[in-house]
């Protein structure tokens, strides 16, 4: 596809104005938009950019939009024993750890630092849960996202309480920098979201460590 190609496409859906989701919930924008567009998986191929992620967002939700997944050997503890010792019951009675972390403590006591070297994350105890080799986190960054193309759209319900979505404003973002990500991350503009649990046989489910 060329980038004037989905340059037109994303015009063309903007023009149909409001159009009813779906799918019901939170992944009615994208699949929404995706149908819209003809594509069937949430990336697209432009000749400059190689593959590209294809992101959408409601310009009214609060929630941040996921980039990229990535905790693979960087706990320093084990995740059971992080559950079992910073987690809490979640609304099932199982033993969970679902929190954004940013440089200041979060309600967890979890909280950031970053060195020139790597991420770190925290506990107000002293302990270091994990750590991410600032070389192993750039590379994972940019080859998940060399290029990103975010939509994002004006919400509404409609008289059958259907949501709908005005998709008016897209933008093309390309060469991801490292120093940039780090920089980021340490003004809060990049938070690390940790999502697991102990599952009913007690091992750990993890979701991925989010960013």
């Amino acid at each position: 596809m060329e980038k004037n190609t989905l340059r037109n496409k994303l015009q063309k859906v903007k023009d149909m104005g409001y159009v009813v989701s779906m799918r019901k919930g939170n992944t009615g924008i994208g699949y929404t938009l995706e149908t819209l567009l003809g594509i069937a998986e949430n990336n697209i191929k432009l000749p400059d950019f190689g593959t590209i992620e294809l992101k959408s967002k409601r310009k009214s939700a609060s929630t941040p939009v996921t980039m990229f997944t990535f905790n693979k050997a960087v706990w320093k503890i084990k995740q059971i024993d992080v559950i079992k010792t910073y987690g809490y019951k979640d609304t099932t009675g199982r033993l969970a750890l679902y929190c954004f972390v940013s440089s200041k403590p979060n309600p967890q006591g979890l909280y950031l630092k970053t060195t020139k070297t790597s991420l770190q994350m925290y506990h107000n105890d002293g302990t270091l849960i994990a750590e991410w080799q600032a070389n192993n986190l750039l590379e994972t960054f940019k080859k998940k996202m060399p290029a990103l193309v975010l939509v994002q759209a004006e919400t509404r319900v409609n008289s059958e309480e259907k949501e709908e979505f005005y998709y008016d404003e897209a933008y093309l973002l390309s060469e991801p920098s490292g120093k940039k990500l780090l920089d980021m991350i340490a003004k809060d503009e990049i938070l690390v979201d940790v999502r697991m649990h102990i599952n009913l046989r007690g091992s750990v489910r993890n979701h991925g460590t989010a960013f």
